[in-house]
């Protein structure tokens, strides 16, 4: 079974048994990961699903050890990406899961979580959503677990 065909034609990756853990992938050509933590990608995707044009801009989205990812044209790291932000450039290794776990049917842990028509999302689109909020984010105090 495929993982993924993206545009450049690179396919990312093939599975024998629906048991099959996560596995490394190299990323690229042609497209590159977008890692943020969870809290922020659910935040963004949040903010994203309140606009039905914005929302087209996330394509294919995946979740691995409290992380969400997203893939990106190559060459998308121009502007940077904000802190807490992880940008994987063509010849890095990601882990990818398996293409047929679903995040609900995984525990919510790992999995893919959306798998639109479009793998590639759109980063002119997001920047200036993921950009202000990891922003807040990071200005936020850390909450006291004193007594």
């Amino acid at each position: 079974m495929t993982l993924a065909t993206l545009p450049s034609g690179t396919v990312t990756g093939r599975t024998r048994s629906p048991d099959r853990a996560s596995r490394t992938r190299q990323v690229g050509p042609g497209w590159e990961v977008l890692l943020m933590p969870e809290h922020l990608a659910e935040l963004v995707t949040h903010t994203l699903g309140e606009n039905t044009v914005a929302a087209s801009a996330m394509g294919w989205t995946f979740a691995h050890a409290g992380h969400r990812g997203i893939f990106l044209p190559e060459l998308s790291d121009d502007p940077a990406w904000p802190t807490g932000t992880t940008y994987l450039k063509a010849g890095a290794s990601v882990m990818l899961p398996p293409f047929h776990w679903r995040l609900a049917e995984r525990g919510g842990t790992e999995g893919w979580v959306a798998l639109n028509s479009q793998p590639l999302s759109k980063p002119m689109l997001l920047h200036p959503v993921v950009t202000p909020i990891a922003a807040e984010l990071a200005n936020r105090p850390l909450a006291s677990t004193e007594f």
